[in-house]
């Protein structure tokens, strides 16, 4: 008898685990799943969006969200349109190409793409030896100089082309050198080009090690200048870089800047635009533990450099901010 009791007791709790494990897996399946788009796991947008992802999952009830790596802005972009990430990183450029039908998206135009908030800036900075007579970039017209002008195709090379094209200076003008920041960095220490133009997140690493051996100074996008771009090409918007950033920095230097951009689709319900929106920037020092580059982002600036419509949750939550009226 004692045995039967004991079996039943058994049973029972059996029974009851298993409802109870039954409700919990109900309850998870029940959370909607958002794939975030990020980029290659050796660059900071990773872990920027496994960040992003840690905050809903934690401050955002019925969703649970995931970061992964991508072959980043096009794919990204790519993969938000078709439904499989719900949001993703993209670089400006490329997301204005894809909502004008231009580039990659020619004859396509993504007119559902919206924008979530704007992360931290990378600037373009042209930069010579301190004893080089090239005092501003109008003065590399004509003279044959040997520029680095970043990877062919990449965004430094788009981003330097379009920058010198303003001052009326193209390929005929200089003798270009394609080369990666690194390259470049090492280029410029040994002598052999006489201007490097990089975009970097300021304060780059190979920037600081260049100046640390040799004198370097930078040649400003004048103010005018950069405004008139940016209202053609609002991707691009004007930065100022404080003096005594880098070693012997004496002065602030004048530039661009573009921000790589969190994209979502016009699809996405507004309440969860709203709160993912909320859940970053009320919790922004749980992303500055992650990665230095991280604390440039803030509420102030997360809508500069955004190159397509804003989501309307976005929006809400951005002037309820005080950063749009």
């Amino acid at each position: 008898m004692q045995a039967k009791r004991t079996m039943k007791t058994v049973l029972a709790l059996g029974l009851a685990l298993a409802l109870a494990l039954s409700l919990a897996g109900g309850a998870l399946a029940a959370d909607e799943r958002l794939s975030i788009g990020t980029a290659s796991t050796g660059g900071s947008w990773y872990p920027l969006g496994g960040g992003v992802a840690n905050m809903i999952n934690k401050y955002i009830k019925g969703y649970y969200a995931s970061a992964h790596p991508s072959g980043a802005s096009i794919e990204n972009i790519r993969a938000v349109m078709k439904g499989q990430d719900a949001l993703a990183l993209s670089m400006p450029d490329a997301a204005l190409y894809a909502y004008e039908g231009k580039g990659a998206f020619e004859g396509k135009p993504q007119k559902k793409l919206r924008g979530l908030f704007s992360t931290y800036p990378v600037d373009i900075q042209f930069y010579v030896l301190a004893d080089s007579p090239i005092k501003t970039i109008a003065d590399m017209k004509g003279k044959n100089l040997k520029v680095a002008v970043g990877a062919p195709g990449s965004g430094t090379e788009k981003m330097a082309q379009y920058v010198l094209k303003v001052y009326g200076i193209t390929y005929d003008d200089i003798d270009e050198q394609f080369l990666s920041a690194t390259e470049t960095t090492a280029a410029m220490k040994d002598g052999n080009i006489d201007v490097g133009i990089v975009t970097l997140g300021t304060p780059a690493p190979t920037l600081m090690d260049l100046a640390t051996q040799r004198d370097i100074r930078f040649l400003d996008i004048d103010p005018a200048v950069a405004q008139k771009i940016n209202k053609a090409f609002p991707a691009y918007f004007p930065r100022t870089i404080p003096a005594g950033t880098y070693k012997n920095m004496t002065k602030p230097h004048h530039t661009l800047a573009w921000m790589g951009l969190f994209v979502v689709s016009a699809d996405m319900p507004d309440k969860l635009a709203y709160d993912i929106c909320k859940a970053v920037f009320d919790h922004k020092a749980e992303l500055d533990k992650i990665h230095k580059k991280f604390t440039l982002i803030n509420v102030g600036t997360a809508t500069s450099g955004m190159s397509v419509p804003l989501h309307p949750g976005a929006i809400k939550f951005f002037k309820e901010a005080g950063v749009l009226k």
